[in-house]
């Protein structure tokens, strides 16, 4: 007799069916990535200069980002068409003028000539209503010397009709606080006067707050943000060597504007110094009048 087929219903699987696995709580996946964009919340706003001629000074030790805001401050005035005279003074690099044309420096790097050369400028200033901003540099010591001599330095301005500005930029080293506290105490406090806490030279890998935690606990910070100087960030750029290296300007850099013998930076690269222009600008938003 011929072997019965079997049906569909008969057929032994070869493999067996398995009910759904109950879990009873779903297990967390997946992280949530670190971004820190420009901050929403608007900056506490220091004094009005809008209308006013001012003379900034970039002040503080070497490698703390005197340069780099000057840099991004002389970008903006020019791209605004505000005439602004641009100075250097260290005593070693001056390169402010490799980025701009028509920056002023002394003729020599001998202390005295320098000094007598910073008094003179600051009397343009003065007596022309100018703007201006300097970049002192880290081993300059003709600032000090003049306020040591005219202590009363900031009034003399301010009854010219010129507003002082103070920026101390900072890395989190407590010796950094040294250039403030110096001319702090022997009366050099303009009404406008910001420090700027430089992200870009603390340690990455922790919070910010936490990597100047020492700084701002200090008594001469404490004492400077007392009597009403501004705490302000200078954002990470993570690209800053590279820009740098090209000499070429912030918004170049972003746009990769053709330059001879210049190699653009990558597409990357041109979106972070982009988002970084974005973050100076929020992050300086409350002083923003201060600056040329």
């Amino acid at each position: 007799m011929a072997a019965e087929r079997k049906t569909a219903a008969q057929v032994v699987p070869l493999f067996p069916t398995f009910a759904a696995v109950q879990v009873a709580d779903e297990v967390s996946v997946g992280r949530t990535l670190v971004h820190r964009a420009a901050p929403d919340v608007a900056k506490e706003a220091g004094i009005d200069l809008s209308d006013k001629p001012k003379v900034l000074l970039a002040i503080g030790a070497g490698n703390v980002g005197k340069t780099s805001i000057l840099r991004w401050v002389a970008e903006r005035a020019v791209a605004a068409n505000r005439q602004t005279f641009f100075a250097a003074i260290d005593p070693e690099n001056r390169e402010l003028s490799n980025y701009f044309e028509g920056v002023h420096e002394p003729a020599s790097f001998e202390p005295n000539a320098v000094l007598s050369w910073l008094e003179k400028f600051l009397a343009f200033a003065m007596d022309n209503k100018a703007t201006a901003a300097i970049d002192v540099g880290g081993g300059d010591t003709s600032l000090g010397r003049l306020v040591a001599s005219t202590p009363d330095i900031v009034q003399m301005a301010e009854d010219a009709g010129v507003a002082i500005v103070a920026l101390y930029p900072l890395a989190p080293r407590l010796s950094d606080l040294s250039a403030m506290e110096t001319l702090e105490k022997a009366g050099f406090q303009p009404k406008a006067t910001a420090i700027v806490l430089n992200e870009g030279r603390a340690d990455p890998t922790v919070p910010r707050e936490e990597a100047f935690a020492r700084t701002m606990q200090h008594s001469a910070y404490k004492a400077a943000i007392a009597r009403g100087a501004q705490q302000v960030w200078m954002p990470r750029l993570i690209p800053a060597k590279e820009v740098e290296d090209r000499r070429i300007t912030y918004a170049d850099a972003r746009d990769a504007t053709p330059k001879k013998g210049v190699v653009p930076l990558g597409p990357f690269d041109r979106r972070r110094v982009g988002q970084w222009l974005l973050r100076m600008e929020a992050e300086f938003g409350g002083i923003s009048t201060w600056l040329p």
